[in-house]
């Protein structure tokens, strides 16, 4: 991963293209078998499957309309299905954002981004002294521009995680999903801004959680990682190398 990122930022324009195109698509999830439910907010829906808890009648007639015979996808159930998810990235671009650091963000992105089911939207927001949308918060999956785009950040030289918490309930305003994420990729030491648990706690009062993957091995970092998650009433885990993103994005979100 190291030496495609590297390569994502070739000078030859078709060898930057094709390792970007190529970390875009990275088969980084664990594969699914069907669509299990999440734990969590739950409503009662008709859909197209035979798994359902009960028949829905109306809709199963109105499915087979005029046609003689009866086919299996007129069978419409009800159920209980989760409600979708409206999920915030936030990296931290402060310093140089190169090697592990541009890595990690990759992954963890194109794990977010192949995790989306329907219902599910999802942003991405790089950070440090200022804050910039790289995608803002949309149900369309857009793995090539947002890889795109975190290859193409230069970042900047102080961390206002104040700031980037701010920008995430921003854009969760937006969203009408019943659960909402916060997923901060950060050392989670502030070097100019106020302290950042005040916007953590903002964001349980509006119905969202953040959680935090650590990327330094530092006490205090560590520290300061754990009680920016607890404020958010979420949980916070180490990414100490880009190959555990896809893991520890499952073990904070699932």
């Amino acid at each position: 991963m190291r030496l495609l990122t590297a390569l994502g930022r070739a000078v030859d324009p078709a060898l930057r293209a094709a390792a970007r195109a190529l970390a875009a698509r990275l088969p980084v999830t664990a594969p699914r078998r069907g669509l299990p439910d999440r734990p969590g907010s739950r409503r009662v829906v008709t859909r197209r499957d035979p798994t359902g808890a009960d028949v829905d009648l109306d809709a199963t007639l109105a499915a087979r309309g005029a046609e003689p015979h009866w086919r299996a996808e007129h069978l419409h159930t009800r159920g209980w299905r989760a409600t979708g998810r409206a999920c915030v990235l936030l990296v931290d671009a402060s310093g140089s954002v190169a090697g592990d650091e541009l890595a990690s963000a990759v992954l963890t992105a194109s794990a977010l981004t192949q995790r989306m089911r329907p219902g599910d939207e999802l942003a991405v927001v790089a950070f440090w002294s200022t804050a910039v949308v790289l995608q803002p918060l949309s149900a369309v999956a857009r793995p090539q521009l947002v890889v795109d785009r975190l290859f193409d950040l230069r970042g900047g030289g102080t961390t206002d995680l104040d700031l980037a918490l701010r920008t995430a309930a921003r854009e969760l305003a937006r969203t009408r999903t019943a659960a909402r994420e916060v997923l901060l990729l950060s050392d989670g030491m502030p070097t100019d801004s106020p302290d950042p648990r005040p916007a953590a706690a903002a964001l349980t009062r509006a119905g969202a959680r953040l959680h935090v993957l650590g990327l330094s091995t530092d006490e205090e970092s560590v520290a300061n990682c754990a009680a920016l998650a607890a404020a958010g009433g979420g949980r916070s885990a180490p990414l100490h190398r880009p190959a555990l993103a896809p893991a520890a994005v499952r073990a904070l979100l699932d």
